[in-house]
């Protein structure tokens, strides 16, 4: 991977050339299906890893894991960290939203990226790059209307979690930080996240719709959300935010009916919205609704997916 980050020999902060590094990066959410993909291609290209995690001794592989900080004062003024990779939260699908899992939501998202932005603002000179989470849950859930960078927040519980989470990274710029927001997509891997789960059930026959499957779905493989993070790490003129997906979205049909032609297994089956409603309640949106987000940015920075089609990503993923 290319380094463009900051020269360690005296440059003010938000200033860029082309050094080779190796840079000291900082990553929140390390343990996560995101941040265990990334850290080796990272450090495949020389770079040093910190991980702040509040389980370290759970941390997986740990006899090869990177160095591991339970909290942010834990990390001393003299350990050197150039650039912060923030994508910790908690999950979001899967749990009914009750007041007290909305404010665990809020507090692992917007909560400790305030607290890691001031922990950035009291470092004796700020890293100069934060790469900081959000989701195509920002948007809300707009049809079939196709979403670049430009369009506004949805108003419901995820779109504006996701607006908060974004304003509170955001503030780093203030300390001449070059700061990127993330809107990622459903992110699609063999080793985690929602893909094996579905794998298992069309392999048993039991694949099935979401309620009338005409909602969006914005995906992207593993190997391109790492790239594209690694991107946005080394090119200096990333800043703002972008859609990391697919150029592809799929209704859930398209997306459902294309695995069971990869399986070669029936897709008979559909959950029905009430059913999804009676379960999780208001967090059934999140599966009812849907984002039809372009990588409109990425694309006219000359990034390049592996995977730009479905079907491509799950024959990736489900070769043998």
């Amino acid at each position: 991977m290319p380094a463009i980050l900051p020269d360690k020999h005296g440059q003010a902060p938000g200033s860029y050339s082309m050094n080779q590094g190796p840079f000291d990066i900082l990553i929140t959410g390390g343990t996560g299906l995101i941040g265990q993909a990334l850290i080796p291609v990272l450090e495949a290209g020389g770079h040093r890893i910190s991980v702040l995690t509040r389980q370290p001794d759970r941390y997986p592989g740990k006899a090869s894991c990177p160095r591991l900080f339970a909290a942010l004062r834990d990390i001393s003024e003299d350990h050197p960290v150039d650039a912060v990779i923030n994508l910790a939260g908690a999950r979001i699908i899967g749990r009914r939203w009750s007041t007290r899992r909305k404010q665990v939501l809020r507090d692992s998202r917007i909560a400790l990226t305030r607290e890691l932005v001031g922990w950035m603002s009291q470092r004796p000179v700020p890293p100069a790059v934060l790469i900081s989470g959000s989701a195509v849950g920002y948007y809300g859930d707009r049809q079939g209307e196709p979403l670049e960078e430009d369009q506004p927040c949805g108003g419901d519980f995820g779109a504006l979690l996701c607006r908060d989470w974004e304003l509170e990274g955001m503030e780093a710029a203030a300390l001449g930080t070059r700061v990127a927001v993330i809107r990622t997509g459903l992110v699609l891997s063999g080793k985690g996240g929602m893909l094996p789960p579905m794998l298992r059930s069309f392999g048993w026959g039991l694949g099935a719709r979401i309620g009338n499957g005409r909602q969006w779905m914005s995906w992207i493989h593993i190997d391109d959300e790492v790239a594209a993070i690694a991107h946005l790490l080394a090119n200096q003129d990333s800043a703002g935010a972008y859609n990391l997906t697919a150029p592809e979205p799929v209704t859930n049909t398209g997306f459902n009916d294309c695995l069971a032609r990869m399986l070669r297994r029936p897709r008979l089956l559909a959950v029905p919205a009430a059913v999804l409603h009676l379960g999780l309640g208001e967090a059934a949106e999140l599966l009812l609704g849907g984002q039809r987000a372009i990588p409109a940015r990425l694309q006219q920075e000359g990034f390049g997916f592996a995977y730009p089609s479905l079907e491509g990503a799950f024959r990736a993923i489900t070769r043998p």
